[in-house]
């Protein structure tokens, strides 16, 4: 799991890094830009709650909980 949140934040990186470069000689991000920006940076947590949701559940289906006898 750490694993992945670590290549998440990677990628999340690297885009505001190419951002960044293809903005060249500018010094601030317009709006538009950081909506999308802040859209990407949405769906990228939707996608990764979405997976440890997952985990969990899976993990939590297969408990057995022992009965007082």
């Amino acid at each position: 799991m750490i694993k992945l949140l670590c290549t998440l934040q990677i990628l999340a990186g690297n885009v505001c890094e190419r951002v960044t470069a293809r903005l060249g000689g500018e010094r601030g991000a317009s709006t538009v830009e950081w909506v999308i920006i802040t859209g990407f940076l949405i769906v990228v947590a939707a996608v990764v709650g979405r997976a440890v949701i997952r985990l969990v559940t899976d993990a939590s289906s297969n408990l057995q909980i022992p009965r007082p006898t």
